[in-house]
């Protein structure tokens, strides 16, 4: 569970609404440093327990490397450590009572595999798809080689995470269709299409508050406002180059990017250079943008790719004219011309031209804010939300309860047996073994492994053949 952003506010809001609903919600969650996983309960008896990533991870470092080392020597750095840290997440998700649980919902394709290969088999595995992490690596240049073995590994996991589920949510036709058509992942999966919800009482609440820190000044100009993470998927360099072709022609307005990211000295510099400092403001993050919503003019959100933005449905929640890329999932929030504007992504003439259009028409901006407002109050309901999302979990339980039952450890012996050679014929993956050390005693490892189901082994037999063969 991520701690900002929003998925945070997404897993917020269906956690409160299937608890208004009478349903017992715990959340599996990493704490801000990604050092110890815990447990955030409404369950006095399991909220809080937690425990310590390094005390695995110690052991399983020096093992995976040193297999790789023998078996897999190709294999870089940066896929081994992706591996590394699956595999403490597995190992330290088993050390909690995951049988005390009907449903298991994950929301990232890595903790959907992970969950996958350490929960009961009698516990319906749900997934929601929040985005492709497969896009983030190749936009951010760590995997831009398709026929690598980089992307290999980043496929497979989209595939092999996605498939792994019993039931997967998409919250985008967008994401679906990527799915489908660049991971190969089977149409059966798809189970439903359920967009995300807000509390949209909650949120026009808080506009109304005060800013909790001064506001940008904007001297009487028009206000462009851009909340989002400073990440290359978000556009912001379309965003500042569109500003420097607008500032040719009108000097009427300011721009709040609103947020923080690996980006922003790389995004300030790329603001002097196209002439615009003066006119932008960097505000870093901020817990009351619905304020500065309140006070913005326009709402723009210039992503190169991006899902169901909540930054969108914020500001139709605001009644706030959009200017937005038609990247990802984003025209399935807006129809331009009447909810919003849409520019073609990554294209800073086209964005210029958009917000010359809104900039300059206030009767416009009216209008687009108030028919995205009548939108987004019915189309982003909370009670919808969970209610499909509901229907969903009952269908995996009434699958689940008509499904085979799993196989017992003596038939797993039976069927290692009968493969050619017997077990000496069995996959590398399936002879590998933890010799522990002393950072975890041998009393707690093997408690550990008890928890385990009958068959884990570590690597993963499935990225263990993708990495093994560079392919499928």
């Amino acid at each position: 569970m991520p701690h900002v952003g929003g998925v945070n506010t997404y897993l917020q809001l269906l956690r409160k609404e299937l608890e208004r609903r009478g349903h017992r919600v715990d959340l599996l969650a990493h704490d801000s440093g990604m050092r110890r996983l815990h447990v955030q309960s409404g369950d006095p008896g399991r909220d809080g327990r937690s425990i310590v990533k390094s005390r695995l991870r110690d052991n399983v470092y020096g093992e995976i490397n040193g297999y790789y080392d023998r078996e897999l020597p190709h294999v870089d750095h940066w896929i081994r450590m992706r591996e590394i840290e699956r595999y403490t997440f597995e190992l330290a998700a088993a050390c909690f009572d995951l049988e005390a649980y009907d449903i298991i919902h994950t929301h990232d394709i890595v903790s959907t595999r992970a969950l996958s290969r350490v929960k009961p088999a009698r516990v319906p595995l749900i997934y929601t798809l929040q985005g492709l992490l497969a896009s983030v690596h190749r936009l951010s240049g760590e995997a831009t080689d398709t026929s690598g073995l980089r992307w290999s590994y980043i496929a497979a996991e989209e595939h092999y995470g996605t498939a792994s589920a019993d039931c997967v949510i998409a919250t985008s036709r967008w994401l679906w269709d990527e799915l489908r058509h660049s991971f190969g992942v089977p149409a059966a999966k798809l189970t439903a299409v359920v967009p995300y919800g807000m509390d949209a009482g909650a949120f026009l609440g808080r506009m109304n508050d005060a800013p909790e820190s001064p506001v940008p000044p904007a001297s009487g100009r028009l206000v462009i406002l851009c909340p989002a993470r400073l990440g290359v998927e978000k556009g912001h360099a379309t965003l500042i180059a569109a500003l420097g072709i607008l500032k040719e022609s009108r000097d009427d307005f300011m721009c709040w990017i609103v947020g923080d990211g690996p980006l922003r000295g790389e995004l300030e510099a790329y603001c002097r250079e196209q002439g615009v400092a003066d006119r932008v403001v960097f505000t870093g993050n901020r817990s009351d943008v619905p304020a500065l919503l309140k006070l913005a003019d326009v709402m723009v959100m210039p992503s190169i790719e991006d899902n169901l933005p909540h930054a969108v449905m914020e500001a139709q929640i605001a009644g706030k004219a959009i200017v937005a890329s038609n990247g990802g999932g984003i025209p399935e929030m807006i129809e331009h011309g009447r909810t919003g504007l849409l520019f073609e992504k990554a294209n800073g003439a086209d964005l210029a031209r958009k917000l010359s259009l809104a900039l300059g028409d206030a009767q416009l901006r009216r209008r687009l804010g108030e028919q995205a407002k009548a939108y987004g109050v019915r189309q982003w309901s909370v009670k919808r939300l969970g209610g499909r999302t509901l229907q969903v979990y009952e269908k995996a339980i009434a699958a689940q309860r008509h499904a085979d039952p799993p196989p017992q450890p003596a038939q797993l012996a039976d069927a290692a047996e009968a493969r050619p050679g017997g077990r000496a014929g069995r996959m590398p993956a399936d002879l590998f073994r933890f010799e522990t050390c002393t950072v975890f005693f041998n009393r707690e490892w093997s408690e550990l492994a008890g928890k385990l189901p009958v068959g884990y082994t570590i690597p993963d037999p499935l990225f263990f053949k993708r990495l093994q063969t560079g392919g499928d």
